[in-house]
């Protein structure tokens, strides 16, 4: 009878164990279907991981949206992005100052949480800049039934069956994407760009810790 409890015990731990791990392996699947994006009906993007070009860099921007011809003002609002190695973190606010979303993407261990207080998709919004910030060879990577075609230093166009579905336009620090399909159109205004880097050596060779008074703003 102590035999057979000893086998029941360990029959037990090795269910459990199995249970665990089918459950890892599910947050895994779903964690990385987080990361796909849907640009069309026949792309989708996989968000790529950060550049070693743009790490330890921070991006301030402003987005003007407009769509198709229509008359009046686009709709805009700012973005700033923070890359290190392993983080990826994105807030996007009025020009008010009022919140719109948050996105914090630690890409070293996959987890991305995002929260959104208006009618915009933080995910969407983080792949089309991708699509204009990030090398073509990086984009190239993340799409999915669709092709990257570099037509110039400052021209891309991503198409799926011959059919372009965005263009994309760079010019110093401006970059407009525009959307052919769904008619529409995004221009980046980039308005400053700064080192992340945590600490710096001063001119008597010590560390000091960069803040806000003494960070160098990259060229």
């Amino acid at each position: 009878m102590q035999v057979s409890k000893k086998l029941f015990a360990k029959v037990n731990q090795y269910i459990l164990l199995v249970c665990v791990a089918l459950m890892v392996s599910g947050c895994a699947v779903r964690m990385d279907n987080v990361h796909r994006v849907s640009l069309d009906d026949d792309i989708t993007y996989i968000l790529q991981p950060i550049p070693e070009t743009l790490t330890n860099t921070g991006i301030q921007a402003l987005f003007k949206f407009k769509q198709g011809s229509q008359q009046g003002k686009a709709k805009q609002f700012m973005i700033q992005v923070e890359m290190t190695a392993s983080r990826l973190l994105v807030s996007a606010y009025t020009v008010e100052g009022f919140s719109l979303f948050t996105l914090d993407w630690h890409t070293d261990v996959g987890t991305l949480v995002y929260d959104k207080k208006i009618a915009i998709d933080p995910l969407r919004v983080l792949a089309e800049l991708q699509l204009v910030l990030w090398p073509s060879s990086d984009v190239a990577q993340g799409l999915e039934q669709g092709q990257l075609k570099v037509l110039s230093v400052t021209y891309r166009e991503i198409s799926s069956n011959n059919d372009v579905i965005y263009q994309i336009k760079q010019q110093d620090n401006i970059s407009q994407l525009t959307n052919v399909k769904a008619d529409y159109s995004i221009v980046i205004e980039e308005l400053d760009r700064w080192s992340l880097l945590d600490e710096k050596l001063d001119t008597n060779g010590s560390v000091t810790e960069l803040t806000s008074d003494n960070m160098e703003i990259a060229p």
